[in-house]
């Protein structure tokens, strides 16, 4: 099973900065995707909603 790494550095906000692997480089905020659900471009839309959502609604410490 293989993965997709999608990395930022903390404070980039645009997408030209986001940068894409097959492993970690250990950047402060990172997202994994397991290629299981890859092809399916709605799906990982949605976890990665759900994550956002997550942090903003519910998440207070450190981010706050």
């Amino acid at each position: 099973m293989a993965n997709k790494f999608y990395s930022v550095v903390l404070g980039e906000h645009t997408p030209s900065g986001v940068t894409e692997g097959s492993s970690t480089s250990s950047e402060a905020i990172e997202l994994r995707v397991s290629d299981t659900i890859y092809s399916n471009k709605r799906a990982v839309r949605l976890g990665i909603q759900a994550i956002l959502n997550y942090i903003i609604k519910k998440e207070t410490n450190p981010i706050a």
